[in-house]
């Protein structure tokens, strides 16, 4: 008897990616999009009514903890396979995502192929981290995230940013000009790949700054 295909519920709150996601998984004959999710309360809503084999989760959902969700997910229902998708990679964040009895972890930089093979793999029982090296061209764990390339005042910015104070309100704080944190603030969003604040924020919180 033919197998049924696998049940995937993707929770992520940026439409792009997840519009992506379906775009890869879609056509594939062993797996269906059996729902889209912004956040926590969606998903639990949902599982009222479904049961995925297997969610693609986000880490940092604007105020959702996805880690603490893989945790709820894991001792409620053991049998659903987790995924942890993140824009970052971090060696702390795989950790805390092992910890949490996730499945698997992806970066969102990760080649389609790759994500449907890690999918397919997880299904099946296998544990599959996503590290540096497998999915690109880097090797090196620490230097993959570019934090070494951060000076001492760019990480203080970094806190004072994490702590959610204005350029001005910084400024104040360490004694140099509005101008020269926003000059530093554009540096560190170059240095770290990233196009906001936002995306500065959630980097902070997942590299641990």
């Amino acid at each position: 008897m033919k197998q049924e295909p696998y049940k995937i519920i993707i929770v992520d709150d940026h439409p792009l990616f997840t519009d992506g996601l379906v775009r890869i998984l879609e056509n594939e004959s062993d797996f269906i999009i059996d729902g889209i999710c912004n956040n926590s309360t969606e998903l639990f809503h949902m599982m009222n009514s479904k049961t995925p084999d297997l969610l693609l989760l986000d880490i940092q959902m604007g105020g959702t903890n996805g880690l603490e969700i893989c945790s709820a997910i894991k001792k409620s229902n053991p049998q659903i396979k987790v995924i942890l998708i993140s824009m970052f990679k971090s060696a702390k964040v795989i950790n805390d995502g092992r910890k949490a009895g996730a499945n698997g972890y992806i970066p969102k930089t990760t080649d389609a192929n790759v994500v449907k093979a890690t999918i397919r793999d997880v299904i099946v029982g296998k544990k599959v981290f996503i590290k540096l090296g497998q999915s690109d061209t880097k090797t090196d764990f620490g230097e993959g995230n570019n934090v070494f390339l951060l000076s001492k005042r760019e990480k203080e910015i970094i806190q004072l940013t994490k702590k959610g104070y204005t350029s001005k309100t910084i400024a104040g704080k360490i004694s140099i000009s509005q101008y020269t944190v926003e000059t530093h603030r554009k540096n560190i969003l170059r240095k770290l790949q990233l196009s906001s604040i936002k995306e500065l924020i959630s980097y902070a919180y997942e590299n641990n700054l």
